[in-house]
């Protein structure tokens, strides 16, 4: 196989395969978990599947969750003093490529400030950042056949973060105008309030949050609105932070698809990529608190 790199970034651009011999690399990737794969060990086995079935999320938070109680220590042979090495993943190697700007700069983290919005200084609903998440393919509705035209897909969603706790709501948009964004605020606040949290403030960037639509919205809700500054974007972080990752793990999911079963691959499941990965993240326990973002 050869694989020929982008100029700035060395990521691959192409794969060129000898003749006849895709199908069945594409077969050996589906077939990883298969029994007769001898590659891997059972142990290891159970281990990928743990990582397929969370979210691909790292072997090291799986460990804890298992050391946890979470899952079955006996069966991952943790009980063992050497624990066998962790076999690697190949959409996660694909998804971990990103390209990097020409001068990244420096970031310096002040332990000061590091977790200070959830250490007691506010509980769940006192502060929600929000933000949107743009596609470029058109995503289809999830209450659809995949019969929709074009216009009426998703072009992105509002994403909801709670400070307190973590947890992440992800509402789909037809289009990213204030009417379609205030029907994603109502119905963020009613699923909160489903779940007995009452929403106080929120923390946006500009653009469709500074509409009077949606400011009056939110003072008519007796709530408070606070702006990101021009050109201050970290002042929204928590939420670029969400999409980040929200982003991240529904990438990897629609890439393990693709390798796994290529024949129905469709990048316009997307949304139910991101639905998926935001139900991982806010019903995975954290691997620092033990606490998942749903349960605080």
């Amino acid at each position: 196989m050869l694989t020929l790199g982008h100029d700035r970034s060395f990521l691959p651009r192409i794969a060129l395969f000898s003749k006849g011999e895709v199908i069945p690399t594409l077969e050996a990737l589906s077939n990883v978990l298969h029994p007769s794969n001898q590659n891997l060990t059972p142990t290891q086995k159970i281990w990928q599947r743990w990582h397929f079935k969370l979210g691909h999320i790292a072997h090291s938070h799986i460990q804890k969750l298992a050391l946890g109680g979470f899952l079955d220590r006996v069966s991952m042979g943790l009980l063992q003093t050497k624990i066998a090495d962790h076999p690697k993943c190949a959409a996660g190697q694909f998804e971990k490529q990103t390209s990097l700007p020409d001068e990244t700069p420096a970031t310096i983290k002040r332990e000061d400030h590091l977790g200070s919005l959830k250490e007691g200084q506010l509980k769940p609903g006192d502060r929600v950042f929000c933000d949107q998440l743009e596609s470029r393919v058109q995503g289809r509705l999830l209450h659809a056949a995949g019969r929709e035209p074009d216009k009426d897909r998703c072009c992105g969603a509002t994403i909801f973060v709670d400070a307190a706790s973590g947890c992440i709501h992800v509402e789909f948009q037809v289009t990213l105008n204030a009417t379609d964004s205030i029907n994603a605020l109502d119905a963020f606040e009613r699923s909160s309030l489903h779940m007995g949290v009452a929403i106080n403030s929120h923390h946006t960037n500009n653009g469709i949050f500074k509409s009077k639509r949606f400011v009056h919205e939110i003072l008519k809700n007796s709530q408070s609105i606070r702006h990101s500054g021009v050109g201050s974007k970290w002042q929204n972080g928590v939420s670029e932070g969400a999409i980040s990752i929200i982003a991240s793990h529904a990438r990897t999911l629609m890439i393990h698809a693709a390798l796994h079963w290529p024949e129905v691959e469709d990048a316009s499941l997307w949304p139910l990529a991101v639905s998926h990965a935001e139900q991982l993240h806010n019903h995975t326990p954290n691997s620092s608190s033990a606490f998942s973002p749903n349960s605080i």
